[in-house]
């Protein structure tokens, strides 16, 4: 029974993963804006993670990414699953998150250029990796 328990646990987790990569992919093509709090009217990096974790998931956040890489439980690349968020430096700390989508690729609100896109997970070496689940 505990095995089976587990095992449905497993699933219910992986379904609320693919769930909240599925609420963030809908949001790819939104504008950037610095200080942002909602992908339907802009976002930046960490409002983009926060408002889609609270909505997706369920899963209230912290508003910086410094302090939201603080967050949940630490791991690495190769345990890395959707959902996961990816934490990027900019030499002086932490100053950019994104999320894992699963096969090699991220979507984060990149620039004001790009605005919310898919990336590559290690298009910059991520100085940390969390898992909120």
């Amino acid at each position: 029974a505990a095995e089976e328990a587990a095992a449905q646990e497993a699933a219910q987790t992986a379904s609320a993963r693919q769930n909240l990569v599925d609420y963030a992919l809908q949001f790819v093509g939104g504008s950037y804006r610095a200080g942002g709090n909602d992908p339907h009217t802009g976002v930046d990096c960490s409002g983009f993670v926060r408002y889609v974790m609270q909505h997706g998931a369920g899963i209230s956040m912290n508003r910086s990414s410094g302090s939201q890489a603080t967050q949940g439980h630490a791991v690495n690349s190769s345990q890395m699953q959707p959902g996961d968020l990816l934490f990027y430096s900019g030499g002086s700390g932490i100053n950019h998150v994104a999320m894992y989508i699963g096969d090699g690729k991220i979507v984060h609100a990149s620039t004001y250029a790009t605005g919310i896109k898919i990336s590559k997970w290690n298009y910059r070496n991520p100085v940390k990796i969390v898992s909120m689940f």
